[in-house]
């Protein structure tokens, strides 16, 4: 019997252990995430800049809060009232910190005959 519940635990739990994060098609206008939120952002920020800024600069929610607070202190960006969970929600999600695999990005270093000559080597 125990092996039973076992495997009917098993089988209850797969889909949620399972689970991956929901792709989401990429809006050709902006170059943004389809996802929940984006057309809030879109019309928030991209009234004042292009989108690829967002794109190209993720950061943390708190990041994202502090260059949000720095374009209504300096730059003229409106209060954002009721709106600011929602849009940092979107931004932290779909545009956050994210760690490289430099193993994966970047390529192996070369073996030593395939490597140009070093300035400090004397020829003979």
């Amino acid at each position: 019997m125990t092996r039973c519940h076992s495997l009917l635990l098993l089988y209850c739990i797969m889909p949620f252990a399972c689970a991956q994060q929901e792709v989401y098609a990429t809006d050709p206008e902006s170059g943004l995430i389809m996802a929940p939120g984006w057309e809030l952002v879109k019309a928030q920020c991209g009234v004042c800049h292009n989108n690829s800024l967002i794109i190209q600069n993720p950061g943390s929610r708190e990041t994202w809060r502090s260059t949000i607070q720095w374009m209504i202190d300096t730059q003229g960006l409106w209060d954002l009232s009721d709106t600011w969970n929602p849009i940092l929600d979107y931004l932290s999600t779909y545009y956050g910190e994210q760690r490289i695999d430099l193993h994966h990005f970047r390529r192996l270093p070369l073996p030593p005959d395939k490597r140009p000559p070093s300035r400090d080597v004397i020829a003979p």
